[in-house]
């Protein structure tokens, strides 16, 4: 009895030391650039802010973080950096403005702002929520604002899918789509595309952008994800217990 005993003593210490030494570790970083040096009107300068969340000890993580926020920003398209890190990405934006600027030079050219913040949405023992929030003006009144979600699994550091999460796409779609229809005021008796939407194939889709906190999920939809730029966002919020028949993680 006593040899079992400690044997399942040594087996609990050896899976609460592995949990521990395991578990993921989120801290903040800031990388900025500014030009000129000091700001000082709305023509002729650029800033560049990002604020990134990155895992102590999950680089499979941080490496998928990092693709997203290359892919989303647009700045780099045109030029001819190897991005390999977030101050290749400062200097990038700087970079390129620089580049326009020369092509006027007498002239007045408005400002550009890139604004990026990454936070834990939502995490448990199984997985965790990361959403990036992003904010980009390239001389335009008003800027483009937006956000991108990615769920990871906490042990294996894997990005999860769409089914990963649901066990069923089709259900859940069916039940997004009723509560879309309702909260939007959809016409039944007319397509999707002729009340100024843009699904493809003229049907409904879920949303990319997930997002989660205690209560629910909310289906997030981006600006021209659906519906033309000045149509704005759209989203849907279902609670755990709508969808709980279907969740693969909790």
């Amino acid at each position: 009895m006593k040899k079992y005993t400690s044997y399942s003593v040594l087996v609990l210490f050896v899976i609460s030391f592995w949990s521990c030494s395991n578990k993921i570790i989120f801290e903040r970083k800031a990388y900025t650039s500014y030009y000129p040096s000091k700001l000082t009107s709305d023509y002729n300068s650029a800033n560049i802010q990002m604020e990134v969340v990155e895992a102590k000890n999950a680089d499979s993580i941080n490496k998928i973080i990092f693709e997203n926020i290359k892919e989303i920003s647009s700045f780099i398209e045109n030029n001819n950096f190897t991005i390999r890190n977030y101050n290749d990405l400062t200097t990038s934006f700087i970079t390129s403005y620089k580049d326009v600027k020369k092509q006027v030079p007498n002239d007045k050219l408005k400002s550009w702002e890139y604004h990026l913040e990454t936070n834990v949405e939502y995490e448990t023992e199984d997985f965790v929520n990361i959403v990036i929030n992003y904010y980009s003006s390239y001389g335009e009144s008003n800027g483009f604002a937006d956000k991108r979600a990615l769920v990871f699994d906490k042990i294996s550091g894997k990005q999860l899918k769409t089914e990963d999460i649901f066990s069923s796409i089709f259900k859940i779609t069916q039940l997004v789509e009723l509560k879309f229809r309702a909260k939007y005021g959809i016409n039944p008796s007319l397509s999707y595309n002729a009340q100024g939407f843009c699904f493809p194939n003229n049907r409904f889709k879920l949303a990319n952008t997930l997002l989660f906190t205690i209560e629910g999920i909310t289906f997030y939809y981006n600006l021209n994800e659906i519906a033309s730029f000045e149509k704005g966002h759209y989203e849907v919020f279902m609670s755990y217990d709508e969808l709980d028949n279907y969740l693969l993680i909790k």
